[in-house]
């Protein structure tokens, strides 16, 4: 019967013949366990470097364990199982020779390397273990192809497993030394007459050989001592005296020539006396001339206009301000192009805050004009900085405004005041009038200056005055509107804020009643008539000019006394005026002498003016006394002329001056 031809199997088939293969039988493993048993575990089975013949069992091999892919069917031939050969124990080694003794010694070792030097390299040659790859596929057995990894014994003779890391074994690390332990221990090495030992090894260097010993100067030998015991022996030595303190200049420096330097100068060198020489005088021919140097420099335009800055003086009065002043007339309004601008410069070169209050003031003198026409035709309209400084006019409200805008923008701390002032249109109470109700009618500033004081300035009357009667401006520079202390400044300014009168006699402030009548208790009905321009001038104080009214009565039968005097104690009239003082003059109307004019010398000691007249020699009703200045006499300047010889002159050469101050016969 021919044989059937094998019928395709489905993949069911095959896994289903392969599970009745496995069914009842014995793991190898098992097997081999209990035929002979081991002491330790078995290692895992390595794969079989041969293919076994197996028999064919619907297309799968009997005896693989499950899981393993199938392999193709080869032959048609039943697996037997291998035979378990059995090896016999193998016969220990001989014994070795006793090792023969030998008398010498073994050589030492070379020190081993540490293994911080031990570099590797990156490349095939490192000391990496060596993995050999085998492949476990067998050739007819169809078992899976296993990787097993092997050790060269070469390699990992040479690997070593490193120490676990402790921390505490380390070596403690030293404390950081201070200064005196480091001073300490160098100031003992340098005492100590043991060197210093090298920390390294070093090959055997010869030591250069020693010079021979230098001969003694002659003049620093030391004659041998004889003893007297005939043995002879150095002197001890001795230390050198200290040198004495010198300075730069005893060494020959800024000495006139000719001159030595003494014994007292002289230096111990070595222990011997060696006196300095004195250097070679300068020649001073071949000195450059500073001044010819300091003009070769360029210089910068507005260095070369900066005045210099004056000594303040013990005073205001006294104070030179022709610097802040002349600075002030280098820049007119119409070329200013703003208020901040103008600031700048006005109080650049002045470090002083006095003196950048006093060139914004003088400033306000050359720029700024009162505005008559809208005072007189009461038609004063508010006003701003700005508006003040483009039209160039203003009235009190405006310098005043455009003083602190000035001001504030320097960095200056000012305010404006308002309250009020007995300038033009203001008439004294009359006898019997009532005191009026409080009210304003000014305004001026207050700016803090040097020491941070603060003072009262009235840049508007000081830039000129105003004659109601003719509607004129009259500019005139009146500078003890600035100078004048705050008590002083009171007298005709009374403010409306109470905390703004920065009195200097220690007074907080003053009722309106007593700046209404007057500090005298008693009503003034019109003030002495005192020219301020020539008061200012001459340096003549306007609030100590006696009488201090206006009218002189010449019914009371007695003496009048005159006086005035200087702005201030110390006020020089050649330092801070215009020279030595005039003579000064008293024009009065002697009825005993035919009614004419008639001029009466003031005595003076410098700093006071006086004279006394009897009421009965002033003149009659209505008529004008006054005090004069003597410019001119007989032709020639009067200036500092004595009074003695102005009295001799009187009278008989002709005379010229200016009046200083005038009073009303009634």
């Amino acid at each position: 019967m021919a044989a059937e031809s094998p019928q395709p199997q489905t993949i069911h088939s095959r896994i289903a013949a392969l599970n009745l293969g496995h069914v009842g039988r014995t793991p190898i493993a098992s097997a081999l366990i209990e035929t002979e048993p081991l002491s330790r575990p078995l290692p895992l089975p390595r794969s079989q470097t041969t293919s076994l013949p197996a028999s064919l069992n619907n297309g799968y091999t009997v005896g693989d364990p499950i899981g393993i892919e199938p392999s193709a069917p080869d032959h048609d031939y039943i697996l037997r199982p291998a035979p378990i050969t059995r090896i016999a124990p193998k016969k220990p080694p001989p014994a070795l020779p006793p090792r023969k003794h030998s008398p010498r010694n073994s050589p030492a070792l070379p020190p081993r390397r540490s293994s911080a030097a031990l570099q590797r390299k990156d490349s095939s040659e490192s000391t990496s273990s060596t993995l050999s790859t085998l492949s476990a596929m067998s050739v007819g057995s169809g078992g899976t192809a296993r990787t097993s990894c092997s050790r060269t014994p070469s390699t990992d003779a040479g690997r070593k497993q490193a120490s676990e890391f402790d921390q505490s074994s380390l070596p403690s690390v030293p404390q950081e030394r201070t200064i005196r332990q480091v001073e300490k221990r160098y100031h003992g090495l340098g005492r100590s007459s043991i060197g210093l030992m090298p920390t390294k090894s070093t090959p055997n260097v010869k030591s250069p050989p020693t010079l021979p010993s230098r001969p003694p100067d002659r003049a620093l030998r030391t004659p041998v001592r004889t003893t007297p015991g005939g043995a002879t022996g150095k002197p001890p030595l001795e230390r050198p005296p200290t040198m004495p303190a010198r300075s730069a200049l005893s060494f020959g420096m800024n000495k006139a020539r000719g001159t030595s330097v003494t014994d007292s100068e002289n230096v111990c060198l070595l222990g011997t006396n060696i006196s300095m020489a004195v250097p070679p005088p300068l020649h001073l021919s071949s000195k450059p001339d500073l001044s010819k140097l300091l003009a070769t420099k360029p210089k910068l335009a507005m260095s070369s206009q900066l005045p210099s800055q004056p000594v303040p003086a013990t005073c205001l009065c006294c104070r030179d301000f022709s610097a802040p002043d002349n600075h002030a007339a280098k820049f007119p309004r119409e070329s200013v192009p703003s208020i901040e601008w103008l600031a700048n410069q006005l109080v650049a070169p002045f470090a002083s805050p006095t003196d950048q209050a006093r060139v914004i003031f003088a400033w306000l003198h050359h720029n700024i004009a009162y505005d008559v026409v809208a005072l007189c035709h009461n038609a004063v309209q508010p006003s701003t900085p700005a508006n003040t400084l483009v039209t160039g006019l203003a009235v009190c409200e405006g310098y005043a405004g455009l003083f602190t805008a000035i001001a504030s923008n320097a960095g200056l701390e000012s305010l404006v005041v308002g309250g009020h002032g007995k300038g033009a249109g203001f008439s004294p109470l009359q006898p019997g009038q009532p005191i009026p109700a409080q009210y304003s009618t000014h305004a001026w500033n207050a700016v803090k200056i040097d020491n941070s004081e603060w003072k009262l300035v009235d840049s508007c009357w000081g830039a000129g005055s105003v004659c109601l009667r003719e509607q004129k401006y009259n500019k005139r520079f009146a500078t003890r509107h600035f100078t004048m202390d705050n008590d002083e400044f009171g007298l005709r300014h009374f403010p409306t804020n109470k905390s703004l009168f920065h009195r200097v006699d220690g007074r907080q402030q003053i009722s309106w009643e007593e700046y209404i009548v007057g500090p005298s208790g008693s009503p003034v009905v019109t003030p002495v008539k005192v020219y301020e321009g020539v008061a200012e001038k001459e340096g003549v104080a306007e609030t100590k000019v006696l009488p201090s009214n206006y009218q002189i009565p010449l019914s009371a039968h007695s003496t009048i006394h005159f006086q005035f005097e200087k702005v201030c104690a110390h006020w020089d009239p050649i330092r801070n005026g215009p020279g030595r003082p005039y003579p000064y003059i008293m024009r009065i109307y002697n009825t005993d002498s035919r009614g004419g004019e008639e001029f009466r010398i003031f005595d003076t000691n410098g700093s006071i003016w006086w004279l006394d007249v009897e009421t009965r020699l002033l003149g009659m009703k209505g008529q004008t006394v006054g005090i004069f200045t003597v410019q001119e006499l007989g032709g020639e300047d009067a200036r500092g002329m004595s009074v003695d010889e102005c009295r001799r002159t009187m009278g008989r050469k002709g005379w010229s001056g200016e009046a200083l101050a005038a009073w009303e016969l009634v």
